[in-house]
């Protein structure tokens, strides 16, 4: 309850001082070339006893990140999917229990940002901490969908269907790969599945995903077939 109380408070604090927004928002992208462990370090001595809470302000201002990315031609958002993946890592770093960084990482940075390895690599990054299906599985599939990689794809899955919350679908998928029985039928009702995990905000780039695959002639092909 704390949690989103401090949360609310900060909504409202930068509602308010959206006046210093383009400022803000330079500052963002300058300083998010990339991560570092004295960038880390850094932030963590400023966060203090309360990292929860910079984990916090990271995300919140992911949004207001996303926000200007989308209002700019495609071709200028580089630097502000940069400053994106940046907040995502400080936000794990600060709090690796999140699973809000997680989320966002699935739904802005791989499918709306393209930064596909990125995403993997935050994904997977989440084992030591949640050990949780969920994030490795998204990896997983992100890594066979979209990266073609299969050996990085299975090992992702295997990693998943072990944990502890394992569930149907992680054991199934993994199964899938390691048979090559995966296509674009069996992608569609991933991304599909995927809606259900989380906030509407955050289901953007699955949303379009969803809508390319089922644009794509081949895609449409492979379906009828398998009706």
């Amino acid at each position: 309850m704390m949690r989103i109380l401090v949360v609310a408070v900060l909504i409202a604090l930068i509602s308010w001082g959206r006046t210093t927004a383009a400022a803000q928002h330079e500052m963002d992208v300058a300083e998010s070339s990339s991560w570092s462990d004295r960038q880390a370090l850094w932030h963590r001595a400023w966060a203090g006893a309360v990292p929860g809470l910079a984990a916090d302000m990271a995300i919140l201002k992911i949004f207001n990140i996303y926000a200007r990315a989308q209002a700019m031609p495609t071709k200028e958002r580089a630097p502000w999917w940069a400053a994106l993946h940046y907040r995502l890592q400080l936000a794990q770093h600060m709090d690796p229990y999140f699973r809000d960084v997680y989320r966002l990482t699935e739904g802005l940075l791989a499918y709306e940002a393209q930064a596909m390895h990125a995403a993997v690599t935050l994904l997977s990054n989440s084992e030591p901490w949640l050990h949780s299906a969920d994030p490795l599985l998204v990896a997983s599939f992100i890594a066979h969908q979209e990266l073609k990689d299969a050996s990085l794809a299975i090992a992702l899955a295997k990693r998943s269907a072990a944990q502890p919350d394992g569930s149907t679908l992680a054991l199934d998928f993994a199964t899938r790969l390691i048979h090559r029985q995966s296509g674009c039928h069996v992608a569609l009702a991933f991304l599909e599945s995927r809606l259900h995990t989380m906030p509407e905000p955050y289901q953007q780039g699955i949303l379009r995903r969803i809508e390319q695959l089922r644009e794509d002639k081949q895609c449409q092909q492979e379906i009828q077939a398998s009706h």
